[in-house]
């Protein structure tokens, strides 16, 4: 063989795909003492996750707090438990892959069958799959020209950590703690001296029944921050990171001198970080050989990269919308499970983050019973942020509710945003390489080539199977791009 190629190997860890997934998630409650439920909270946690040929396995525990009126009108709770495991499908999924998979509750209802309640919950799943991948790529070799470039390969590395804290606070007397819910968004993600440095808020919502059975809400806004260990934590790298409760308890006591309960609020959070920088890689962009004809093939990559993250908060307000309203006389009692529903997309001045801020109302009619429904009120604002591909956390505190004369109800809140934009990279590179026919030589000392008027030193090189530099030794004056009318000679040595 006249061609003798050689290659060398670039070795990372990229995302390989994005699955989505839903899996129906069911409860049965004992119903005979139920009468009407007022407010379910569902919350979804990740128990385990691995990757198969074509599939990503995961499993999760599914705990559920009812609220309801029994058949005395009186307010009690009630919690479950249910395991449960699903799968989301990928082609490009193998054993040696992992994921990180998170969890959403997308929708719950509820039926009576019989004597039991049964509970309903559609769990969606999003699962990250990473990967080892690698690009085998030419570099030269003998009676291989090349002409080289460098190419930038995305890379992200996935690191994950835990962290548990502790808050108490007064409130007025506390009866029993009904149900709680807890929301964190994450407003820093600083990369220093091999430590990632997470920083966000966490949105805590309370509803307690008091000694006057009455129920009311209270809220927390806690700031957190954790450090977790990655190597490549260091220099100009942009990381994210996807912060959620895993665990939660909060206890109440009294002080019977202040007449004041005190609510200690214990929990764990776990954060999965992803970090993405580009690599540049030195590469042969084209090849050539003065020997033999050459067939190139080429390859394509791509991936996604983070390019800025935008925190703002923002104010919203105005008329809400209450599903299922009873009929009647009623007031409003509380707003419970306050949460958002958001996306953002891309618009001609930037981005635009557009939802919903939803909660359950505990409603108390005249004759002292409950009922409940949800409130919807919806957002819409602009983000000075640019990029290709955005996402965005949201999480809703000081949720205000008010009933007007006129029927209509009105709601404020304040929303903590962050946005994260993100760019796609690609790049090309030369795989594989097979040898043609042999080159002819010509029996001329020397010939003239009149080159293509803005031919480069690179096009006429490999046009005429000489290398650049030999061509620049023989026309010392010719400067490139040629011109119109140029002439370029090419010496042979006669044997």
């Amino acid at each position: 063989m006249l061609i003798q190629p050689q290659f060398e190997t670039y070795r990372y860890t990229g995302e390989i795909d994005c699955l989505h997934s839903q899996s129906m998630v069911e409860c049965r409650l004992p119903g005979s003492e139920i009468g009407s439920v007022l407010a379910i909270q569902a919350t979804a946690a990740p128990t385990e996750c691995v990757c198969t040929d074509g599939e990503v396995r995961y499993g999760g525990k599914l705990l559920l707090c009812v609220v309801y009126e029994d058949g005395n009108k009186k307010i009690c709770r009630i919690e479950r438990g249910a395991e449960f495991f699903h799968k989301a499908e990928g082609s490009a999924v193998t054993p040696a892959c992992f994921a990180k998979v998170a969890f959403t509750v997308e929708n719950i209802t509820h039926r009576r069958e019989g004597s039991g309640l049964y509970i309903s919950v559609v769990v969606g799943a999003c699962a990250n799959v990473y990967g080892g991948k690698q690009i085998e790529y030419l570099t030269g070799g003998e009676n291989v020209v090349v002409k080289t470039a460098n190419i930038g390969v995305c890379k992200t590395v996935c690191v994950s950590g835990e962290a548990e804290a502790e808050d108490e606070f007064e409130t007025d007397y506390v009866g029993d703690i009904l149900l709680h819910s807890e929301n964190a968004v994450v407003t820093r993600v600083g990369a220093s001296a091999g430590v990632l440095n997470v920083d966000g808020e966490l949105s805590l919502n309370v509803c307690v029944l008091k000694s006057d059975e009455s129920v009311c809400a209270y809220e927390r806004l806690l700031p957190f921050s954790l450090e977790i260990p990655c190597e490549e934590a260091f220099g100009n790298v942009r990381a994210s990171a996807r912060v959620c409760v895993k665990s939660a308890q909060l206890t109440a006591g009294v002080d019977e001198e202040k007449g004041k309960s005190k609510i200690v609020f214990s929990y764990v959070l776990s954060a999965d970080c992803f970090l993405s920088c580009i690599e540049e890689v030195s590469v042969a962009q084209d090849a050539f050989s003065p020997l033999a004809q050459m067939r190139l093939e080429r390859e394509k990559g791509e991936g996604r990269y983070l390019t800025n993250t935008v925190k703002c908060t923002e104010r919203i307000g105005g008329v809400a919308a209450l599903s299922a309203l009873p009929e009647g006389e009623y007031t409003l009692e509380a707003a419970v499970l306050p949460h958002a529903e958001t996306v953002c997309k891309k618009t001609e001045r930037g981005a635009e983050v557009e939802g919903a801020a939803l909660a359950e109302v505990l409603l108390r009619g005249a004759d002292g019973g409950r009922k409940s429904c949800t409130l919807s009120l919806p957002f819409v604002f602009p983000v000075d942020i640019d990029g290709e591909a955005f996402e965005a956390d949201c999480i809703v505190c000081g949720l205000n509710v008010r009933r007007k004369n006129g029927g209509e109800t009105e709601a404020e809140a304040t929303l903590k945003v962050c946005v994260k934009a993100y760019e796609r990279c690609a790049w090309e590179y030369i795989r594989e390489t097979e040898e043609g026919e042999a080159l002819e030589e010509s029996d001329a000392a020397v010939s003239i080539f009149v080159p293509r008027a803005g031919e480069t030193l690179w096009e006429v090189a490999k046009r005429l199977s000489r290398t650049p530099e030999e061509l620049q030794r023989s026309n010392p004056d010719l400067e490139f791009p040629v011109k119109d009318g140029e002439r370029i000679f090419v010496y042979r040595q006669i044997k």
